[in-house]
């Protein structure tokens, strides 16, 4: 199968999210007075993930998600009252200052920009930090389209995001698309939805537990996307 739509997520397929995480967590504990050791940012991902997965669940609102989840943490790890979307406001900025790629990410865009495939971003996160990241790291220009779940009223894997997505997308022909992504509840579970082929970016060897959630193509490496 040669696929012509590539449809890319982009915290940890593109971009290194967990690079650009550390940092904007690191300074916004420091604001607070916090050292932020190994444990309590594990916790706080822990934490976080479960809302996240909440969200792609729709059982979360994304205002909820973003304006209470360190309010909560921080009253939760550490008895600590903080006014919660203040502190959102400054980690979504200092996320969207940080920009890291995951390897072969600079070297698969170009390579396919020299192609006559059509590349789009589906995401999940903040409009305006994902906007920001994609301009700073000149990764914009790569893309025939952002989609992005704030803007579009659906979120993956919800199959109303990829359908106004695929509506977008003129005369696309859904046997020639392939999504791409590293979360199998989100971006794998999102193509099986809507009968889309998936490639599931595991560099780390992470097992799938799951008995439902099957990839079409599993890849340890980017640029392993050029043989298809």
């Amino acid at each position: 199968m040669k696929y012509r739509y590539l449809f890319f997520d982009m915290d940890n397929t593109l971009f290194d999210f967990d690079a650009d995480e550390d940092q904007a967590l690191t300074q916004l504990f420091e604001k607070q007075q916090v050292v932020l050791t190994p444990t309590l940012k594990a916790d706080y991902q822990a934490f976080n993930q479960t809302l996240w997965v909440q969200y792609e669940q729709g059982t979360l609102k994304r205002e909820a998600l973003l304006n209470t989840r360190f309010a909560t943490f921080f009253k939760q790890a550490l008895n600590l009252t903080v006014d919660g979307p203040t502190l959102s406001h400054q980690y979504l900025a200092s996320l969207a200052l940080g920009h890291d790629l995951m390897p072969q990410s600079q070297q698969l865009m170009t390579a396919l920009a020299q192609t006559d495939a059509e590349l789009y971003v589906t995401t999940n996160g903040v409009a305006h930090t994902q906007y920001q990241r994609l301009i700073d790291s000149q990764f914009k220009s790569y893309f025939k389209g952002i989609f992005i779940s704030e803007e579009l009223g659906y979120q993956k894997p919800d199959p109303a995001y990829f359908e106004k997505v695929f509506q977008q997308i003129e005369d696309i022909d859904l046997t020639q698309a392939l999504i791409v992504g590293d979360s199998l509840t989100s971006d794998v579970q999102g193509g099986q939805n809507v009968g889309v082929d998936t490639a599931w970016y595991n560099p780390n060897g992470a097992v799938n537990t799951s008995s439902t959630i099957k990839p079409t193509h599993e890849i340890k490496e980017l640029l392993a996307l050029l043989a298809m």
